[in-house]
């Protein structure tokens, strides 16, 4: 894959935006990167077929980033735009596989609809701050290693002394 031809498409987390530290520093390093913004108060279906709607056409070099919450929804994307024949990397961030990977109950119950169970991976690297307070990392990535039998040579699991919000996360970006 030619890394500096690559298309960044970042989905933040609950209560984040584009306007994140993760997302400026995306820019940064890839210019053109696109934040997918969504709200607690969105239809998040009709988000990710908009955002399906605009990347099934000739993009080359996909590369979909997804933030705890962000992480559930940039997968349901890459599902539907490989069900469609197009092809991405797909990069989650400490994500939100269902509500019982949370430490606590305060999960917007307007969004439970909207989180799918995360079933089958392709082409997937998954970053992991071991010092989350917000989701359980150790259960993430026991999850994550149960996905690898399943899914041989498809998933990457990079385990980072940070926390939730990877406050380290520009020195990541070259991992991606």
């Amino acid at each position: 894959m030619d890394l500096d031809n690559r298309q960044i498409v970042y989905i933040h987390g609950l209560y984040s935006s584009k306007n994140s530290k993760k997302f400026r520093a995306i820019t940064k390093n890839f210019p053109t990167a696109i934040c997918v913004e969504w709200k607690v108060e969105d239809n998040i279906f009709e988000i990710i077929q908009n955002s399906y709607n605009l990347l099934k056409g000739e993009i080359k070099n996909l590369v979909l980033i997804g933030s705890s919450t962000g992480g559930n929804f940039a997968w349901q994307l890459q599902k539907k735009l490989l069900e469609n024949g197009k092809s991405s990397q797909l990069i989650l961030l400490n994500p939100l596989i269902d509500i019982t990977f949370k430490f606590l109950d305060d999960f917007p119950s307007q969004l439970n609809s909207y989180l799918v169970p995360m079933n089958i991976f392709v082409n997937t690297k998954v970053f992991l701050g071991m010092k989350d307070k917000v989701l359980d990392a150790y259960k993430l990535k026991k999850f994550f290693e149960i996905q690898q039998k399943s899914f041989i040579n498809q998933i990457d699991i990079i385990e980072v002394e940070d926390n939730h919000r990877f406050d380290n996360f520009e020195s990541l970006l070259l991992l991606i």
